[in-house]
C-alpha cells in the first residue's frame, strides 16, 4: 500500500465571456492577463500553505504536495492532506474574487487513491491511478461548479446604480477615458480590474507575436471599429484527453506508475504550449505576405491574439486575411507537433487541431461571435472524429480486432490454458485531419449557429430523393448550401475530403476573383468584356446564389444554363466531384487519355454533358457508435463558401491560377487501388 493521496483542479471558466463581455478590445487584452495569471496564484498559494514549497516536490520524495501543471487556465496539484488541498482552492479563489471580480476560478479535491495504484477500466490499457483520478476531477468539475453561484450574482443591481459603459453591468466607479465631455465613464468592477491588467496583457502577448507593445495596442485599437470585418477565431487540439491520460505508458507490458505519468505530464503539456505559440507565429508570418494593400496597422499584421496556451488559441483579426491565418495556424501546428521530441513519442504523426471562424462586423457584441466560433469548431471536429476510422493498429498488434492472436468470440482477448477471458483493448481513434468551419453574419438577426445552418438548408434534389431507400430518411433528406468543415491537412486525401479540401476552396475563390488581363483582350465569346472586368461576372454568380435558396434542382438548372458560357472560366470549379465532367471525374478537369497526356478538348470542357451539379454527397467509411460503417451526407455545395470567402483570403486566392488545377481534384487511384495524395497547399 502507496501514499495516499487526492488530485487538486483548479480552473477558470467562461473565460471567453470574461474575455468579451466588454466591447473595449484594451480590456479583452486585460481580461486575458487576468485569466493568464491563475498560475502565479496557484504558485503563491502552494507558498503560503506549504512553507518551503518548491517546483521540484515529488510525492515520491516524500512532500506533502506536487505541482503537475499550471498553465492556460488550468492547475493541477497533488497533496497528501485533503483539509490543505481544500485550503488551497480557498486560498486561489478568494485572491480571484478581489484581484479578478468577475471572472469564474472553481476548484476541486478529488477522492482519496494509491499513489502506488493501477487503474483498470473494461477495454482500455491500464493506467496509473493518478491519471484516472485526474481524469475524474476534470469530469466533476462542472458540476461542483454548478453548484454555487456564478459570478454573475456578485453584482447586484439592487440599489439601482448606473451601468458600465464597457460591460451593462452596473457600475461602481468613474474612470476618465479620453477628452470633451463623455471622458468620464461609469465602470463596473470587473471592467476596471482588466484595464489595470491591460499593459502586462500587452506586454506579454507582444512578446508571443514578436512584435512591439505599442504596435499590438494600434491593433487592438483598430480592431475595435475599423475595418469593414472583423473574425474571431478560436482553435483547439483533437482528443488530447485520450493522449495525457495514456502519458507515462510504455506499452511493454510494465506496470504503469504514477510517477512516470507525472514526471510526462509537464513537459507534455508545456511542449503543447510552445508548438501553439510557434505555430501562432508561423501563421502570422503567413499573413504577413498575404495582407492585402492598406490593410496594415503600423506595418504589422492586425491579429490580436487573446488566448494563446495548451492546445486553446483566440484571437480577433481583420476579416481580410481570416481564412488564411486559420489555415495556417493549423498546417504548423501539425508540422510543429510532429517535429517535438516530447510529443513525437506519444503521437508520431504530431497533433491535429479544428478551428471555428465567426466573421462580424466590428460592433457586433463579440460574446455572441466567440459562441459562433465555439460552435463552428465543434462543428468541424464531429466530422473529422467521424471519419476517425484508418487508425486501427496493425494486423499484427494485440490491440487489432483482425489479430490472429485474438480470439473468435467478440470482446475476449488471449489467455493462457485455464485461465478466464479478458476483454479485449479496444483500439482508440485519434483523428488524423485538422479542419476549420467558418460563418459570415451578414446581418444581426440572430447569431444562433444552430438556426444559421437550418436557413442553409433547401430542398434536395429529384434525384437524390428517388435515390433514398430509406422512406424515413427520404422524408427528412435536405440539401447543405455549405461543404464545411475544409480539411487542411496536407496529405489528407481520402473520399469525405473531396471538394472540400483548403485547395479546393482557395481556387473556387481564385475563379471568382479571376480579371482579364491585357495579354487576354476582350472575351471571345460575347466581345464585350475589358481588361479587369471578372472572368465571371459577379451579376451572374450573385444570381446563381439567389438560385441556390430555391432548392438543389433549381440551383442545377440555373448552373447548367451558365456553364455553357463560362466553363473554360472557371465555372467547372463549381461542378459536384463525381458528376458527370465535373472534377474528380473521368471526363472532368484533368483528366487524361491512357497515353497520360490530356484529352482533346480545352480543360473543363465537356464531351458530354447536361447533368453537371453544384452539389455531390460524401459517401465513405465513418465511425458510428464506435463502430465503422458506412456513412452518406446530405447533398452539399461548395459556391456559396467560395463567394462568403472572396474577401477573407488576402491575396491568396491570386496565387491559385485555376487554370492548372489538374491534380488538385483527382484522386488517381495507386497500385493498391486507394487513393493518391495530390498536391499540397500553397
Amino acid at each position: 500500500m502507496g501514499v495516499t493521496c487526492h488530485v487538486v483542479l483548479i480552473e477558470t471558466s467562461g473565460n471567453q465571456s470574461f474575455i468579451f463581455e466588454t466591447t473595449k478590445r484594451r480590456e479583452n487584452v486585460g481580461a486575458s492577463e487576468l485569466i493568464y495569471r491563475l498560475e502565479r496564484w496557484t504558485l503563491d498559494a502552494l507558498r503560503a500553505e506549504f512553507p518551503g514549497f518548491g517546483r521540484d516536490w515529488q510525492i515520491s520524495a516524500g512532500r506533502d504536495a506536487q505541482l503537475l501543471v499550471a498553465a492556460a487556465g488550468s492547475a493541477k496539484v497533488v497533496v497528501r492532506d485533503p483539509d490543505r488541498g481544500r485550503a488551497l482552492v480557498s486560498r486561489v479563489t478568494t485572491r480571484a474574487l478581489r484581484e479578478a471580480p468577475g471572472l469564474d476560478v472553481c476548484g476541486v479535491v478529488g477522492e482519496g487513491f494509491d499513489w502506488d495504484g493501477v487503474h483498470l477500466e473494461p477495454g482500455q490499457r491500464p493506467v496509473s491511478l493518478l491519471a484516472g483520478r485526474c481524469r475524474e476531477v476534470h469530469e466533476a468539475l462542472p458540476q461542483v461548479r454548478a453548484d454555487r453561484p456564478g459570478p454573475a450574482g456578485r453584482f447586484p443591481r439592487i440599489p439601482i446604480v448606473d451601468e458600465c459603459a464597457a460591460s451593462g453591468l452596473p457600475a461602481h466607479d468613474v474612470i476618465r477615458e479620453g477628452e470633451g465631455p463623455r471622458s468620464r465613464q461609469p465602470r463596473a468592477r470587473p471592467s476596471i480590474a482588466k484595464r489595470e491588467a491591460r499593459d502586462a496583457g500587452f506586454r506579454r502577448l507582444a512578446g508571443d507575436a514578436g512584435i512591439p507593445s505599442k504596435k499590438l495596442e494600434k491593433i487592438a485599437d483598430h480592431l475595435e471599429g475599423v475595418p469593414d470585418w472583423v473574425a474571431v477565431i478560436h482553435a483547439d487540439g483533437n482528443s488530447l484527453g485520450q493522449l495525457f491520460t495514456g502519458l507515462g505508458t510504455t506499452g511493454d507490458g510494465d506496470t504503469p506508475t504514477s510517477d512516470r505519468y507525472a514526471d510526462a505530464l509537464g513537459p507534455f503539456s508545456k511542449a503543447v504550449d510552445a508548438c501553439t505559440r510557434e505555430a501562432f507565429r508561423e501563421a502570422l508570418e503567413h499573413c504577413r505576405q498575404v495582407l492585402p494593400h492598406g490593410h496594415a496597422v503600423d506595418g504589422e499584421v492586425p491579429v490580436l491574439p487573446l488566448v494563446l496556451g495548451g492546445d486553446d488559441l483566440t484571437v480577433v483579426c481583420t476579416g481580410s486575411v481570416s481564412l488564411a491565418f486559420t489555415e495556417a495556424y493549423l498546417v504548423a501546428f501539425e508540422k510543429a507537433t510532429r517535429e517535438n521530441p516530447v510529443i513525437q513519442p506519444q503521437a508520431p504523426d504530431g497533433l491535429t487541431a479544428c478551428a471555428g471562424v465567426a466573421v462580424v462586423k466590428p460592433h457586433f457584441p463579440f460574446s455572441a461571435a466567440y459562441d459562433l466560433a465555439e460552435e463552428l469548431t465543434k462543428e468541424a471536429k464531429k466530422t473529422v472524429k467521424l471519419y476517425s476510422v484508418g487508425q486501427e493498429p496493425p494486423a499484427d498488434s494485440p490491440d487489432s480486432p483482425d489479430s490472429s492472436d485474438s480470439p473468435a468470440e467478440p470482446g475476449a482477448s488471449p489467455s493462457a490454458p485455464g485461465e478466464p477471458r479478458q476483454p479485449r483493448i479496444r483500439p482508440r481513434f485519434q483523428p488524423r485531419a485538422s479542419a476549420f468551419s467558418f460563418h459570415v453574419l451578414y446581418d444581426s438577426g440572430g447569431s444562433d449557429p444552430a438556426h444559421l445552418r437550418d436557413r442553409m438548408q433547401v430542398a434536395p434534389g429529384a434525384a437524390d430523393i428517388a435515390a433514398e431507400p430509406d422512406p424515413c430518411r427520404r422524408r427528412k433528406l435536405r440539401a447543405l448550401l455549405y461543404a464545411q468543415p475544409y480539411v487542411v491537412t496536407r496529405d489528407m486525401r481520402e473520399p469525405w475530403t473531396v471538394g472540400r479540401h483548403w485547395d479546393d476552396l482557395a481556387r473556387r475563390v481564385a475563379a471568382l476573383t479571376a480579371a482579364f488581363g491585357p495579354a487576354e483582350g476582350t472575351d471571345g465569346l460575347d466581345g464585350t468584356a475589358e481588361v479587369g472586368d471578372r472572368k465571371l461576372p459577379t451579376s451572374q454568380m450573385h444570381d446563381l446564389r439567389e438560385a441556390l435558396f430555391l432548392g438543389q434542382d433549381a440551383a442545377d438548372g440555373r448552373f447548367r444554363q451558365l456553364l455553357a458560357r463560362y466553363r473554360d472560366r472557371g465555372l467547372d470549379l463549381f461542378a459536384g466531384p463525381g458528376s458527370p465532367n465535373g472534377p474528380g471525374s473521368p471526363n472532368g478537369p484533368g483528366s487524361r487519355d491512357s497515353s497520360g497526356s490530356r484529352d482533346g478538348s480545352a480543360a473543363g470542357t465537356a464531351t458530354a454533358g447536361g447533368d453537371e451539379s453544384l452539389f455531390w454527397r460524401i459517401s465513405d467509411q465513418g465511425l458510428l457508435d464506435g463502430q465503422p460503417h458506412q456513412v452518406t451526407g446530405p447533398p452539399v455545395t461548395g459556391l456559396l463558401d467560395a463567394m462568403n470567402a472572396v474577401q477573407l483570403m488576402g491575396d491568396l486566392p491570386a496565387r491559385h491560377n485555376h487554370t492548372q488545377r489538374d491534380d488538385r481534384h483527382r484522386l488517381p487511384a495507386g497500385a493498391d487501388g486507394k487513393p493518391t495524395t495530390t498536391g499540397t497547399s500553397a
